[in-house]
Protein backbone atom coordinates (compact mmCIF):
# COMPACT_ATOMS: atom_id res chain seq x y z
CA UNK A 1 0.00 0.00 0.00
CA UNK A 2 2.96 2.66 0.27
CA UNK A 3 4.94 3.45 -2.78
CA UNK A 4 8.29 5.23 -2.65
CA UNK A 5 10.76 6.28 -5.00
CA UNK A 6 12.43 5.00 -6.06
CA UNK A 7 11.43 4.69 -9.97
CA UNK A 8 13.07 5.48 -7.24
CA UNK A 9 10.69 6.00 -5.61
CA UNK A 10 12.00 6.22 -8.16
CA UNK A 11 13.39 5.60 -9.45
CA UNK A 12 13.64 4.63 -10.31
CA UNK A 13 14.99 4.60 -10.95
CA UNK A 14 15.56 5.38 -12.29
CA UNK A 15 18.73 5.37 -13.56
CA UNK A 16 20.05 4.77 -16.61
CA UNK A 17 23.59 3.35 -17.63
CA UNK A 18 25.53 2.54 -21.10
CA UNK A 19 27.78 -0.93 -21.14
CA UNK A 20 28.89 0.67 -24.60
CA UNK A 21 28.80 4.43 -23.57
CA UNK A 22 31.39 6.90 -25.69
CA UNK A 23 34.14 7.88 -23.51
CA UNK A 24 34.85 12.29 -23.20
CA UNK A 25 34.58 15.21 -21.03
CA UNK A 26 30.38 14.98 -20.64
CA UNK A 27 28.61 11.57 -20.31
CA UNK A 28 26.33 10.50 -23.06
CA UNK A 29 22.83 11.49 -23.17
CA UNK A 30 20.37 8.86 -23.16
CA UNK A 31 16.98 8.42 -23.99
CA UNK A 32 14.57 6.08 -21.79
CA UNK A 33 12.08 4.00 -23.32
CA UNK A 34 9.28 4.19 -21.08
CA UNK A 35 7.13 1.30 -22.71
CA UNK A 36 9.54 -1.00 -22.49
CA UNK A 37 10.56 0.62 -18.50
CA UNK A 38 8.82 0.11 -14.98
CA UNK A 39 9.51 1.77 -11.93
CA UNK A 40 7.66 -0.53 -9.59
CA UNK A 41 7.65 -1.55 -5.33
CA UNK A 42 6.22 -4.20 -3.03
CA UNK A 43 4.87 -3.22 0.24
CA UNK A 44 3.86 -6.10 2.98
CA UNK A 45 0.09 -5.51 3.97
CA UNK A 46 -0.48 -7.67 7.13
CA UNK A 47 2.11 -10.15 6.00
CA UNK A 48 1.20 -10.14 2.42
CA UNK A 49 2.95 -8.76 -0.99
CA UNK A 50 0.98 -5.86 -2.59
CA UNK A 51 2.73 -4.85 -5.72
CA UNK A 52 2.67 -1.72 -7.00
CA UNK A 53 4.06 0.78 -9.80
CA UNK A 54 4.49 4.43 -10.92
CA UNK A 55 2.45 5.15 -14.05
CA UNK A 56 3.94 8.87 -14.85
CA UNK A 57 7.98 9.27 -14.55
CA UNK A 58 10.73 10.62 -16.30
CA UNK A 59 14.68 10.60 -16.37
CA UNK A 60 17.51 12.57 -17.29
CA UNK A 61 20.43 10.55 -17.75
CA UNK A 62 23.78 11.12 -18.35
CA UNK A 63 25.98 7.91 -18.32
CA UNK A 64 29.30 7.23 -19.24
CA UNK A 65 30.72 4.15 -17.87
CA UNK A 66 34.34 5.17 -18.14
CA UNK A 67 33.65 8.28 -17.06
CA UNK A 68 31.39 8.03 -14.12
CA UNK A 69 32.41 11.31 -12.41
CA UNK A 70 30.53 13.43 -15.43
CA UNK A 71 27.50 10.99 -15.08
CA UNK A 72 24.28 11.96 -13.78
CA UNK A 73 20.86 10.89 -13.35
CA UNK A 74 17.40 12.89 -11.85
CA UNK A 75 14.16 11.29 -12.20
CA UNK A 76 10.92 13.16 -11.35
CA UNK A 77 7.67 10.44 -10.45
CA UNK A 78 4.32 12.04 -10.76
CA UNK A 79 2.95 10.58 -7.36
CA UNK A 80 -0.47 10.40 -7.94
CA UNK A 81 -0.05 7.46 -10.72
CA UNK A 82 1.00 5.43 -8.05
CA UNK A 83 -1.19 1.96 -8.86
CA UNK A 84 -1.63 -1.27 -7.11
CA UNK A 85 -4.66 -1.92 -9.23
CA UNK A 86 -7.20 -1.85 -6.31
CA UNK A 87 -9.45 1.43 -6.30
CA UNK A 88 -9.78 1.46 -2.86
CA UNK A 89 -6.26 1.16 -1.77
CA UNK A 90 -4.68 3.44 -4.74
CA UNK A 91 -7.32 6.44 -3.62
CA UNK A 92 -5.67 6.12 -0.29
CA UNK A 93 -1.84 6.36 -1.38
CA UNK A 94 -2.65 10.06 -2.33
CA UNK A 95 -3.94 11.13 1.06
CA UNK A 96 -2.27 12.96 3.53
CA UNK A 97 -1.54 9.45 5.74
CA UNK A 98 0.78 8.18 2.89
CA UNK A 99 1.90 9.94 -0.30
CA UNK A 100 0.14 13.67 0.85
CA UNK A 101 -0.32 14.31 -3.17
CA UNK A 102 -1.77 17.85 -2.87
CA UNK A 103 1.43 19.37 -1.13
CA UNK A 104 4.06 16.89 -2.39
CA UNK A 105 3.25 15.92 -6.10
CA UNK A 106 6.49 14.90 -7.14
CA UNK A 107 9.22 12.63 -5.83
CA UNK A 108 12.84 13.38 -6.80
CA UNK A 109 15.71 11.33 -7.03
CA UNK A 110 19.11 13.22 -8.18
CA UNK A 111 22.25 10.87 -8.13
CA UNK A 112 25.75 11.83 -6.31
CA UNK A 113 27.77 9.51 -7.41
CA UNK A 114 28.39 6.67 -9.15
CA UNK A 115 30.51 3.40 -8.71
CA UNK A 116 31.52 0.24 -10.46
CA UNK A 117 31.55 -2.72 -8.43
CA UNK A 118 32.41 -5.16 -11.10
CA UNK A 119 31.52 -6.85 -14.44
CA UNK A 120 28.44 -5.36 -15.58
CA UNK A 121 28.01 -3.78 -11.96
CA UNK A 122 27.29 -0.47 -10.42
CA UNK A 123 26.51 1.34 -7.85
CA UNK A 124 24.77 4.76 -7.56
CA UNK A 125 24.32 7.27 -4.32
CA UNK A 126 21.44 9.71 -4.54
CA UNK A 127 19.29 11.46 -3.16
CA UNK A 128 15.73 10.76 -2.97
CA UNK A 129 12.64 13.20 -1.93
CA UNK A 130 9.36 12.35 -1.13
CA UNK A 131 7.09 14.47 1.31
CA UNK A 132 9.45 17.06 1.27
CA UNK A 133 11.71 14.51 3.25
CA UNK A 134 15.18 14.12 1.51
CA UNK A 135 17.13 10.49 2.43
CA UNK A 136 20.59 9.22 0.69
CA UNK A 137 20.56 5.69 -0.55
CA UNK A 138 22.50 3.61 -2.89
CA UNK A 139 21.09 2.07 -5.27
CA UNK A 140 23.06 -1.28 -6.98
CA UNK A 141 22.55 -2.32 -10.33
CA UNK A 142 23.50 -4.23 -13.33
CA UNK A 143 23.42 -3.08 -16.62
CA UNK A 144 23.18 -5.28 -20.04
CA UNK A 145 24.22 -4.45 -23.16
CA UNK A 146 21.29 -5.36 -25.48
CA UNK A 147 23.08 -5.54 -28.63
CA UNK A 148 21.34 -2.89 -30.29
CA UNK A 149 22.69 0.22 -29.03
CA UNK A 150 20.05 0.66 -26.30
CA UNK A 151 20.82 -0.84 -22.82
CA UNK A 152 19.16 -1.90 -19.79
CA UNK A 153 19.70 -1.18 -16.27
CA UNK A 154 17.98 -3.47 -13.39
CA UNK A 155 18.34 -2.42 -9.72
CA UNK A 156 16.30 -2.55 -6.21
CA UNK A 157 16.93 -0.68 -3.13
CA UNK A 158 14.95 -0.73 -0.30
CA UNK A 159 13.89 1.90 1.94
CA UNK A 160 12.41 2.88 5.20
CA UNK A 161 8.97 4.96 4.34
CA UNK A 162 8.64 6.10 7.89
CA UNK A 163 12.01 8.33 6.98
CA UNK A 164 9.86 9.96 4.27
CA UNK A 165 6.94 10.96 6.78
CA UNK A 166 5.08 7.92 4.51
CA UNK A 167 2.69 6.25 6.30
CA UNK A 168 0.74 8.38 9.05
CA UNK A 169 -0.92 7.82 12.48
CA UNK A 170 -1.54 4.04 12.79
CA UNK A 171 0.64 3.08 10.29
CA UNK A 172 3.49 4.64 11.40
CA UNK A 173 4.79 1.76 13.36
CA UNK A 174 4.51 -0.95 10.40
CA UNK A 175 2.56 -3.47 12.67
CA UNK A 176 -0.16 -3.27 9.61
CA UNK A 177 1.69 -1.82 6.79
CA UNK A 178 5.82 -2.85 6.70
CA UNK A 179 7.93 0.17 6.91
CA UNK A 180 10.69 -1.08 4.49
CA UNK A 181 9.49 -0.77 0.94
CA UNK A 182 11.82 -2.08 -1.91
CA UNK A 183 11.73 -0.12 -4.70
CA UNK A 184 12.74 -1.53 -8.22
CA UNK A 185 13.86 0.22 -11.75
CA UNK A 186 13.89 -1.47 -14.92
CA UNK A 187 14.98 0.81 -17.45
CA UNK A 188 15.90 0.49 -21.32
CA UNK A 189 17.51 3.53 -23.30
CA UNK A 190 19.20 4.20 -25.73
CA UNK A 191 21.20 6.45 -26.85
CA UNK A 192 20.23 10.50 -27.65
Amino acid sequence: MIAQLSRVPALACALLVAGGAMSGTQAAQWQVDLAASSLTFEASVFGSSVPGSFERWDADISFDETDLTSSSVEVVITMESATTNDATRDSSLVSDDWFAVTAHPQARLVSTAFRNTGDGTFEMDADLTMRGQTQAITLPFTLEDLGDGSVRAVGTVTVDRTDYGIGQGDFTSGATVCVDVPISIDISAKPK
